[in-house]
């Protein structure tokens, strides 16, 4: 907790100056880094490529996730080693799954050069709406094991009498899915999808090991942008600017969530 706050305060407070590793002083500036930041085009942008980037990896992680959570809260031969690999890409380390995927899908990969055999020309790496699906898919995948995990938790949850009640009834198991275990599960998804955008919305390793935020700057987010700044520029008060305005979003975001499921909760 206390590092926590510590590095909070450094931020806020560095993004006042205009610290520059290639300048021999640093000086209080005020909020001229703010200002330069809120009229940067590109800062616009790489905010839009991040809800772009997280909006589709949280939905695609939260729906495939829950459905594998779905079937193995079922007794089926074979379901410890499926909750094994679903599981894997999670615990990997980004920067080797990034690295693997990039071997594996750019335009002089294993997957193109397999494909050029057959005709087929494969580089989606090399467009900005590939590049930026690609990383969306990559993302994907590595996050479902974290959705699974916790959508399991909750499904082990509910009490069995609900589903024998409900079969009882008639009930069918996709109307069972999406009556009961759907609502009741709701509460731990809406978790994962907290933890996931705020994650991806942080998340530079698997960019920077993917796509380095190309082509032509077509995948690069709030995160890598800040990172470049930071850590290829040497700005770091404009960098730590940038830092501070996306925490405020994280903040911002997380808050308006919680409070509209929570009104949709007391509307029901």
């Amino acid at each position: 907790m206390f590092f926590t706050a510590f590095t909070l305060i450094y931020t806020v407070g560095a993004s006042f100056t205009n610290w520059d590793l290639s300048r021999p002083q640093t000086s209080f500036i005020g909020w001229d880094n703010y200002r330069r930041a809120l009229a940067d085009e590109r800062v616009r942008d790489s905010l839009i490529k991040s809800g772009f980037f997280v909006t589709g990896v949280v939905v695609l992680s939260v729906l495939f996730g829950f459905l594998i959570a779905v079937l193995l809260n079922n007794r089926f031969r074979g379901r410890t080693l499926i909750r094994v690999i679903v599981v894997v890409p999670w615990v990997l380390s980004e920067i080797a799954t990034g690295v693997v995927a990039r071997i594996l899908l750019n335009g002089n990969g294993v997957i193109a050069s397999a494909l050029e055999q057959l005709g087929i020309d494969f580089d989606p790496l090399s467009s900005k709406s590939g590049a930026m699906v690609t990383l969306i898919l990559v993302e994907t995948w590595r996050s479902i094991g974290l959705v699974t995990v916790i959508a399991l938790a909750g499904l082990q949850a509910i009490p069995p009498v609900i589903y024998e009640a409900a079969r009882m009834d008639g009930a069918r198991s996709v109307r069972t899915i999406w009556n009961i275990t759907l609502p009741l599960v709701r509460p731990t998804l809406l978790i994962a999808a907290i933890l996931l955008a705020i994650s991806n919305f942080n998340l530079v390793t698997i960019i920077f090991a993917v796509t380095d935020g190309g082509p032509l700057e077509a995948t690069q987010t709030s995160a890598f942008y800040m990172y470049k700044q930071s850590f290829e520029y040497y700005a770091l008060g404009y960098g730590s600017t940038i830092a501070v305005i996306m925490s405020v979003i994280n903040v911002v975001a997380i808050v308006c969530f919680v409070l509209a499921q929570r009104e949709r909760g007391v509307r029901r």
